[in-house]
């Protein structure tokens, strides 16, 4: 079964988790870079699978890393116990999870080489990806249905919403204080208060249920993208981060503006897959 790319979201943002490496791996790391290496090292940012190895005779819940289909290394053993159940579980429902990932590599020749057993030269490498903790790899809800897009990831941005019930936001608690979900963004009326004048701003809803409002000026940054888009007959998604309890909460969106758009934006429309029931229980078992 070919596996489709599914970029995990995590909540790390840089490549600071280490990949510890073997020197098998070394020939993979260094055909992924030009001969020769200049002097100063060179580096490389990419993109990464991990691939659980639920085969693997010296340990099963190993975690290999792969960068253009070359093994380059492996998650540590006790990261990659943390890793695993939820990375098997993703390629269980056919998707690849896929993380940014950092190579540096250094290669020169030493000065007491005759004593390096006349190998020539020496080779360094580091490799590094960007992991989140397990609980926020993957969103808890499913993508909104038909035709959507999901913003790239920006800086945080609390949603104001005092009024929303503890209801809407209770099947989004976890035990550990927060996680990721989708949401989507629309662009509404509402009055201003001023000689019954009226205003557009962008509302932020879980689920098709509203959990706030932006100001007129943080809407006025994302309503062109959503204008866009809604010409083309989609919704905007994206990411935001529900943290706290019954007792105390917060939305915090994590969307670019449209200034900060590329200029390849969008890159494609996606349709929501028919959630199946295999896809709804790896969706909403942690609600339960």
């Amino acid at each position: 079964m070919e596996l489709i790319p599914f970029s995990l979201w995590g909540d790390a943002l840089w490549c600071g988790q280490e990949v510890v490496r073997e020197a098998p791996h070394e020939q993979a790391i260094r055909s992924l870079f030009p001969d020769p290496i200049p002097a100063r090292g060179a580096d490389l940012d990419t993109e990464a699978d991990l691939v659980p190895e639920s085969h693997n005779r010296f340990d099963p819940r190993s975690v290999a890393v792969r960068v253009q289909g070359r093994v380059v290394g492996y998650l540590p053993r006790d990261d990659a116990h943390r890793y695993h159940p939820v990375l098997s579980e993703l390629v269980a429902q056919g998707l690849q999870p896929r993380v940014p990932c950092h190579l540096w590599v250094s290669e020169w020749e030493p000065a007491d080489w005759e004593h390096k057993g006349n190998q020539g030269t020496e080779f360094h490498a580091s490799v590094a990806v960007a992991l989140g903790q397990p609980h926020m790899l993957v969103p808890v809800n499913l993508p909104p249905p038909g035709s959507y897009h999901l913003l790239p990831p920006g800086s945080g941005i609390v949603v104001p919403g005092s009024e929303v019930h503890p209801d809407v936001l209770a099947p989004f608690f976890r035990v550990e204080g927060e996680c990721w979900a989708y949401a989507t963004m629309h662009a509404i009326e509402e009055e201003d208060g001023i000689q019954d004048r009226h205003r557009i701003v962008v509302e932020v809803r879980l689920d098709d249920d509203p959990v706030g409002r932006l100001s007129p000026r943080l809407s006025a940054e994302f309503l062109p993208a959503i204008h866009y888009l809604a010409d083309m007959r989609a919704e905007t998604a994206a990411r935001v981060a529900v943290r706290g309890d019954r007792s105390a909460s917060e939305v915090i969106l994590y969307a670019a503006r449209s200034h900060d758009l590329p200029a390849t934006w969008p890159d494609g429309l996606t349709r929501s897959p028919v959630a199946s029931p295999q896809w709804h229980y790896w969706a909403t078992k942690e609600a339960n």
